[in-house]
């Protein structure tokens, strides 16, 4: 026979918020406590992802970290040592990630609950591998456990930016490198001092209500302090989905690398408000709402503020949510005069977060992007969907074309083969260039479904956009110059 004693504890979780899925928790070896990832909160308005050390015999439950930050993974539990090793952004730069250590709760040690950065500033602990590190502000890490068995503890760094990435071993103890685990550094600085890279620019931008904006800037190379006359066009990478996060300072080259670098274009990234590290209390249960404002908002900000830019040649384009808050924003009408036109990938309504219709009947209404269609400005708007990015499904990318069609707005769609063909296209938020993802098509054909594998089908979607984006903002490409430069050549003959 065998007997068990349950007993239950609850505790009320922040109202009118989300919960976010967190990984696994990490449990003690005797099982009797276990650390997990939960929102605190900081301030009157401020929640952020911290530490929680739950006893289950006591129903005791602490809080291990602190702070306007946001762990992102617990990494090891030292249990021999009471160290716990995570990952965190740094306080007021949410932009970057690094490596952090704190006490566990089971010794009495008063600096138990001070957490320590060790690769932030490279100073202290990291002292000795600030010349292998020194471009690093982006890091990942593993950490192998301590036994009892045995006194030595490793971890590995990852650098994955801003600079070119890079890993090495050190010793728990002593922090020093064990080994260099790889260093792309020799083989690929050379090829990219052939490329002219855009330079990257982070800062805050305020908003409503005391929150802050995280904003990045690609410039272009041509870009230069001094260029006080220069008239940049802007276009900016719209995500926006509740707990996303745009601004990192992990190394990527994406389509926003070659658009800033091709077409001399400043390209921005942005987080608003309901983004990982913002307070998701302004847009819960009310999609699309703060978040679209914030988006004009922000733009506004910067158009005054950076003379560089030229205000009659803004855009924006977003991919799954993102695509949502493209055509939101476009559907403002006059009420925003930031943005001549966009593109939607992918467009997705948000039921999923939105709760149940019947309970929440006025935040479908006001989220509905269909019902802003009428007022999107003609031949503005270029809508593509595809059929093999499940997180996006077909019927709302039909559902906003339908609604468009009706209120006898001109725009651009994507389909691209015969009778029925449309692009399947990749999971959101994977836009690198240069993956070796596999791509999907599936067709109608004499009334049969075929599927067919094919690859280079994003590659033509970027060459879509580029093109729409060339045509609504004017974009002086190379290969444009090139051709001005042969017309006149040819007229001075």
């Amino acid at each position: 026979m065998i007997i068990t004693h349950c007993t239950t504890h609850a505790e009320r979780a922040l109202e009118k918020a989300w919960l976010d899925i967190q990984e696994h928790p990490v449990f003690s070896p005797d099982g009797d406590s276990f650390l997990m990832l939960a929102p605190v909160q900081e301030g009157s308005r401020e929640t952020y992802t911290h530490i929680k050390h739950v006893t289950v015999t006591q129903q005791h439950i602490a809080v291990l970290s602190h702070g306007r930050h946001e762990v992102s993974k617990i990494l090891s539990w030292d249990t021999v040592s009471h160290l716990i090793y995570y990952l965190a952004t740094e306080e007021k730069k949410p932009g970057q990630r690094h490596l952090y250590v704190v006490r566990d709760p089971s010794t009495d040690d008063p600096r138990r609950l001070e957490s320590h950065c060790i690769t932030c500033d490279l100073g202290d602990v990291l002292w000795s591998s600030r010349y292998l590190y020194g471009n690093c502000t982006h890091f990942s890490a593993q950490v192998s456990p301590r036994s009892e068995f045995s006194n030595s503890s490793f971890y590995v760094l990852h650098c994955e930016g801003s600079g070119l990435p890079l890993a090495a071993m050190h010793n728990a103890s002593t922090h020093k490198v064990v080994k260099i685990l790889y260093d792309t550094r020799p083989q690929l600085w050379p090829l990219l001092e052939q490329y002219a890279m855009p330079k990257k620019k982070s800062f805050e931008v305020p908003l409503p209500q005391g929150s802050w904006a995280q904003v990045q800037l690609l410039l272009p190379p041509s870009w230069r302090e001094e260029l006080r006359d220069a008239a940049y066009p802007v276009l900016v990478e719209v995500n926006g989905r509740p707990g996303s996060k745009s601004v990192t300072d992990q190394f990527k080259v994406d389509w926003g690398t070659y658009m800033s670098s091709h077409c001399d274009v400043v390209y921005v990234k942005l987080d608003v408000r309901g983004a990982r590290g913002q307070s998701d209390r302004a847009i819960y249960h009310q999609l699309g709402g703060v978040e679209v404002q914030d988006q004009v908002t922000v733009l506004e900000h910067l158009l005054e503020k950076h003379k560089y830019l030229d205000k009659t040649r803004v855009g924006l384009w977003g991919w799954g949510y993102g695509g949502y808050v493209t055509a939101m924003v476009l559907g403002l009408g006059n009420q925003q005069k930031v943005f001549k036109c966009g593109i939607a990938v992918n467009s997705a309504f948000t039921e999923k977060i939105l709760g149940l219709p019947n309970e929440n009947y006025k935040g479908y209404v006001e989220a509905d992007a269909t019902q802003r269609a009428r007022n999107i400005p003609k031949k503005s708007f270029f809508l593509m969907h595809g059929l093999a990015d499940l997180t996006a499904p077909y019927q709302h990318g039909i559902s906003l074309a339908r609604a468009l069609a009706e209120a006898g707005i001109l725009f651009r769609y994507q389909k691209i083969g015969i009778k029925f063909l449309t692009y399947a296209t990749k999971p959101a938020n994977r836009s690198e260039i240069g993956s070796d993802y596999k791509y999907q098509i599936c067709c109608l054909i004499n009334n049969g479904k075929i599927k067919v594998d094919i690859y280079g089908v994003i590659e033509h979607v970027y060459r879509s956009m580029q093109n729409f984006f060339e045509e609504c903002l004017k974009l002086d490409t190379e290969e444009k110059m090139k051709e001005r430069e042969e017309k006149k050549e040819e007229a001075k003959k």
